[in-house]
């Protein structure tokens, strides 16, 4: 079984529909979106509709998504702590009707999802599903403690491949927002426990830095982040 696992996209449009074509020729069985389609950048809408051309696609919530859903109900308090601290993504995403969107998200699993052959799915981690961190330094041991072999997991945005007594931990890193220094990447996994193989997309950053210049957005972190820890 060849499963195609990318997560984390966050608006970035430029990024995504460089990747979408490069996805769509792998030829996989499952394509596994692990969530946060929302957050940060600009283009959730239209990358809302890439998505549904990916055949046999599985997705999740991720927090980023919840977040949106728990402003859309009316919580203000968090909408103007996520505006000061990560720009006006939410903002500007209100603008448009949201239907759609909001319906996606709201059937959206958040929880671990289980596939075939022992593989499991969560956007965080198996015991925190959508808020979990498991980064490349983390502990494994907690692991042993899981029933399934493999386990597919975004939200740090770091490509990461681990193995411990027989358990196989893969994230495939973020395709909107990558904090390792490179590319955006996605991440292509075979067999059980198999083996992962990363795949980096190249894009015109540029593109994205006037998409912010744009906004009127005066939060340097969006721009900031991009360059962290560039090669």
């Amino acid at each position: 079984m060849k499963i195609c696992v990318f997560s984390d996209i966050h608006g970035n449009g430029h990024a995504f529909r460089q990747a979408l074509p490069m996805m769509k020729k792998e030829g996989a069985d499952l394509y596994l979106y692990l969530g946060d389609l929302c957050g940060y950048y600009f283009d959730q809408m239209e990358i809302l509709e890439e998505l549904a051309t990916l055949p046999n696609l599985v997705a999740l919530r991720g927090n980023h998504d919840q977040v949106f859903l728990e402003i859309l109900g009316g919580n203000e308090s968090l909408r103007r702590d996520y505006l000061k601290k990560y720009g006006p993504s939410m903002e500007r995403l209100l603008e448009h009707d949201c239907s759609d969107l909001t319906r996606w998200l709201s059937n959206l699993p958040g929880s671990c999802v289980q596939l075939a052959g022992e593989i499991s799915a969560a956007h965080g981690s198996p015991w925190n599903p959508v808020s979990g961190y498991v980064y490349p330094d983390t502990p494994l041991q907690p692991f042993l403690k899981e029933h399934a072999e493999t386990f597919l997991l975004g939200h740090t945005h770091h490509p990461m491949e681990k193995r411990i007594e027989g358990k196989h931990i893969v994230n495939p890193g973020s395709l909107g927002q990558p904090r390792n220094g490179g590319w955006p990447t996605y991440a292509l996994v075979e067999g059980i426990p198999g083996r992962a193989t990363f795949r980096e997309i190249p894009y015109e950053r540029e593109g994205l830095l006037r998409q912010i210049e744009e906004t009127d957005c005066g939060n340097k972190y969006l721009k900031e982040v991009l360059y962290r820890h560039a090669r």
